[in-house]
């Protein structure tokens, strides 16, 4: 006798974002149906985002709302949602529309199929991205260049934020910086897993501020050659 399927948990960071935190809750249970839990990790909005959570809670009760007062930054959230997130498998995801949330079902199938990561990529044959200059392309697919370069990583997307993981464990053994490129670190730190990428459009931000800038890559790249000088490589097993 099979036992119970465990929960599967949408984490999702955010600070500032009321003009898009309802929206993408809301799609989330569309494309997913109640049965996922959605886990809002914050950094001390000072906009409505709580209130929005609160209210999508009451309407979905597997919404929860982390608040964190004394910390910043992306990683360290992701790591924090893994933490509180229940027995299962997670999906991490940005709470702005840049990530399809129509492809939440197929990230989770992908671990279904027995994956340990699966990662949504805007290189490989059926992805792209839209609303982006061609130079921020080109610079983020140097960056990923380098990370191949130094650490082997085989991945068409190392840089990419929306990924699905068997377990929030891996995430918490994998997680350390604060920057906002955190999957490359993941697959540097735990050894040997299996991983899988299929494609995605990905979309610029339409509401809201961005986050992110040429400080991203700066982070990103810091990070490679912080991996590369401890002699940390990418060892996964690529389908």
């Amino acid at each position: 006798m099979r036992g119970q399927p465990k929960m599967r948990t949408v984490i999702i960071p955010t600070i500032n974002e009321e003009e898009n935190i309802g929206r993408i809750i809301e799609a989330v249970y569309r494309y997913m149906g109640d049965e996922v839990a959605v886990l809002v990790i914050d950094d001390n909005s000072s906009d409505g985002t709580h209130a929005l959570v609160q209210s999508a809670a009451v309407r979905h009760p597997l919404v929860r709302l982390v608040v964190r007062r004394n910390e910043r930054g992306l990683g360290t959230a992701i790591r924090r949602g893994a933490q509180e997130a229940a027995e299962g498998p997670v999906v991490v995801m940005d709470a702005d529309f840049s990530h399809d949330v129509t492809k939440l079902p197929m990230l989770f199938a992908g671990i279904e199929e027995g994956y340990d990561v699966v990662v949504g990529s805007r290189y490989m044959p059926g992805g792209k991205t839209v609303g982006w200059p061609a130079h921020r392309i080109l610079v983020s697919r140097g960056a990923m260049l380098i990370a191949k370069l130094l650490l082997g990583a085989p991945l068409k997307d190392s840089m990419s934020n929306y990924a699905a993981f068997r377990s929030g464990k891996i995430l918490v053994r994998g997680v350390h910086h604060s920057g906002y490129k955190y999957l490359l670190e993941v697959l540097a730190t735990v050894p040997g897993l299996r991983v899988k990428e299929v494609p995605i459009v990905f979309r610029d931000r339409t509401r809201g501020s961005s986050k992110l800038g040429g400080k991203t890559i700066l982070l990103y790249l810091s990070l490679v050659l912080k991996l590369f000088a401890r002699k940390q490589r990418v060892h996964v097993r690529l389908s």
